[in-house]
């Protein structure tokens, strides 16, 4: 859906401070159409004007609308070399270009570009099975029902995402799966980029080739290079497993809260195979709250184990439960997605704390009650635990850019993440403000009761959060020195400004 014309990037200039610049002068970009026209020349089939039927169903190809931003030209590649080919033209021409793999993120520019050249990545879908070396590679344009579907009859799973219409953001980025619990985040089971450099040149980043790159892409973002191709570890499993979505009503909050503490701490520590997603949300066209969470045993069982049942035995209204495959279980989640909506997203983290975490539902629930009459108004607040087996998995496979590692109380640090649906993008400025003026003054309830983590997962960021910086000023350094290796006329930064940065120096 088109949302109203209105210029996102105007109305969010704080997002442009994300973006690093070179201290030494560089030539002004290219215009977009100078920059398309040269594009077309050279792969005509690929590119895309104006008013043309692909650019005009691409364009606007995006989860929420702030991203529906107008690029001079759509070039939707199907080959790593046709890439390479507009990568070395880009460079040359130095012209603007934004990279969309799933387009599911809120940022504006995270995935699409005003007035510069957007690369769709749709048509690198390759799904290969490499059952001898224990890998899938997946070609960046893949959602990950696809991923699912194209490896359920061979009962394995790769460690990625949860929702159907989901890309693969998420392996540069962090990533929660059906298995992170015993198998790390997404990040930690990437075998192998294949990755695109600013010269065009195509290199493959694993643990034993340009493995300085390898750890940067763990979290680095769009940093270095277009990824466009993943080599994931697959693993075996039965052919199906036990899971479902559970609702709990407003009136069984009380327990809902202690019941999610329980998952951060004990299930999801205690037992590997357990995996749930807590989440409360609020619809404001009803006044309606609920908890509405994924809840799944990765196993071939008949109902939940008893370390799970306290799922059950907190009052609910509805549940979904049944054995099923990973597919299966990312189409359920991808249903009732909000696509074409306006998003704004927050995200903090804490130390996993019983009384922290039910006290900020109740402030984020009453904030939305107050908003209740914005068109379309929907909030889902989402704290999800990264288990110290999790950061231990992820030393364990090679380490990763996320800075985890320092974290050695024993805790879970919780992820919270707050999420904002409404329908139109006049409301965007004054929600965002207000929004994020929320989370702050949570934060600062956090570092008061002792429970702040600094951590912010960038595949859940939103406008303005620096999630890069977060890692620590050793992995930002490790990380910039990695990008002068790589990328030494900082053409990454330059010329694609959108998405996470790397953070100033």
């Amino acid at each position: 859906m088109r949302a109203t014309t209105v210029s996102i990037v105007a109305l969010t200039s704080a997002f442009a401070a994300l973006t690093s610049a070179l201290t030494t002068a560089r030539p002004p970009t290219s215009s977009g159409q100078t920059c398309c026209r040269a594009l077309k020349a050279v792969l005509p089939d690929d590119t895309f004007i104006p008013n043309s039927t692909v650019y005009t169903a691409e364009y606007q190809n995006f989860w929420s609308s702030t991203e529906d931003l107008n690029p001079a030209c759509v070039f939707l590649p199907n080959t790593t070399k046709k890439v390479a080919r507009a990568v070395q033209l880009f460079t040359r021409l130095n012209c603007q270009w934004a990279i969309r793999g799933g387009g599911h993120s809120p940022i504006p520019g995270a995935a699409n570009i005003d007035g510069g050249v957007l690369i769709g990545t749709n048509h690198l879908n390759a799904i290969d099975i490499n059952h001898k070396q224990g890998y899938v590679r997946v070609g960046a344009g893949n959602r990950l029902g696809a991923v699912y579907n194209a490896l359920d009859p061979h009962n394995l799973v790769p460690i990625v995402g949860r929702y159907e219409d989901v890309g693969l953001g998420l392996a540069v980025g962090a990533g929660f799966s059906y298995l992170t619990n015993r198998e790390g985040l997404t990040i930690d089971n990437v075998l192998n980029y294949e990755v695109v450099l600013a010269n065009g040149k195509v290199v493959n980043a694993n643990k034993n080739s340009h493995s300085d790159l390898f750890w940067a892409l763990k979290g680095g973002n769009n940093n270095f290079g277009i990824v466009t191709h993943f080599h994931l570890k697959t693993f075996p499993y039965n052919g199906t497993v036990y899971g479902g979505n559970i609702i709990h009503p407003e009136s069984a909050f009380d327990q809902v809260a202690d019941l999610f503490y329980d998952y951060h701490t004990h299930q999801a520590v205690d037992d590997v195979l357990t995996h749930a997603m807590p989440s409360y949300n609020y619809i404001g066209a009803t006044d309606v709250a609920r908890a509405e969470s994924l809840v799944v045993y990765n196993a071939p069982v008949d109902e939940l184990p008893p370390i799970l049942q306290p799922w059950l035995e907190v009052p609910y209204q509805n549940d979904t439960l049944s054995r099923r495959t990973y597919g299966s279980l990312a189409r359920e989640q991808g249903d009732g997605i909000f696509n074409g909506l306006a998003v704004d997203q927050r995200l903090f983290s804490v130390y996993a704390d019983r009384e922290f975490l039910k006290v900020a539902w109740e402030i984020y629930l009453q904030w939305l009650r107050d908003r209740r009459d914005v068109p379309g108004l929907v909030g889902v607040h989402v704290p999800m635990p990264i288990t110290p087996n999790q950061i231990a998995q992820g030393v364990a496979k090679g380490g990763n850019a996320l800075g985890l590692e320092s974290t050695d109380n024993g805790k879970s640090i919780v992820v919270i993440l707050m999420l904002l649906n409404f329908n139109n993008l006049e409301d965007l400025p004054r929600l965002r403000a207000e929004h994020n003026a929320l989370m702050e003054s949570l934060v600062d309830l956090a570092k008061q009761r002792g429970v702040y983590h600094p951590y912010i997962m960038l595949t859940y960021s939103g406008a303005g959060q620096e999630a890069i910086a977060s890692y620590g000023s050793k992995n930002v350094a490790r990380l910039w020195k990695t990008a002068k290796a790589y990328d030494p006329t900082g053409v990454f930064q330059r010329l694609v400004p959108g998405g996470q940065k790397l953070p100033r120096a």
